[in-house]
């Protein structure tokens, strides 16, 4: 990918980070002349429905959110026999690489950050879009300090019918609410006690649970 023109539209530069099901890169939108983080299914995602339908979900609900604490989505399609997503790239840091390196944090660090987490979360609420993997990660801190939350890599529509198998566990173990763990409908609450754990470790320094798998982590 590095070095080509993807799409005939997007100038692949460095990789930026890769998820469960994606790598993203940092990339130049030859179109509309500015830098874009492309989100590229990953091949061996591709040929499944399953994935792909999750991909594209991803990318309408995201789409539908414009917020000024909330990663912007700017196109979506396919090509090359995958699925992509050119969204808003930030010059900053997610807050794990900040908590990893400073925490504790400062009080009022810890406050202005959750807010503004607050605020992008009761906006896509309000939308009936539920993110179901809020993480350090998946938080971005700019050089200004101001806040967006990225990769809605598992937000489905809450009044939509579920995308997923009973009982599959989705996101991140630790930062799981116990009804997500258990496979059952997940609600606006189900982020909330994920904030909860990120706001936590962001004050500690550490994760208020732990165990032998990610069920018994997130059943704590």
């Amino acid at each position: 990918m590095i070095g080509r023109v993807f799409d005939d539209r997007y100038e692949v530069g460095r990789k930026l980070g890769s998820g469960g099901m994606a790598d993203v890169y940092l990339a130049n939108d030859r179109l509309l002349g500015r830098q874009v983080a492309l989100k590229v299914l990953s091949g061996r995602y591709a040929n499944d429905e399953q994935f792909v339908e999750r991909f594209r979900r991803e990318a309408s609900s995201a789409a539908s959110l414009n917020h000024p604490n909330i990663v912007q989505i700017y196109d979506r399609g396919e090509a090359e026999g995958t699925y992509y997503i050119a969204m808003e790239y930030l010059d900053g840091r997610s807050l794990k690489e900040i908590i990893v390196r400073y925490a504790p944090l400062a009080p009022d660090l810890v406050l202005s950050i959750s807010t503004q987490i607050v605020e992008a979360l009761r906006f896509a609420h309000r939308r009936d879009v539920i993110h179901r993997d809020i993480k350090p990660q998946n938080i971005i801190v700019d050089n200004d300090g101001r806040v967006k939350v990225t990769d809605f890599g598992i937000a489905r529509a809450g009044s939509a019918s579920t995308m997923t198998e009973a009982g599959s566990i989705l996101g991140t173990a630790h930062y799981l609410s116990p009804e997500q763990a258990k496979g059952q409908p997940v609600e606006a609450a189900s982020d909330l006690y994920s904030l909860g754990v990120v706001m936590y470790e962001m004050v500690t320094g550490k994760l208020p649970f732990n165990g032998d798998n990610p069920v018994s982590i997130a059943m704590q």
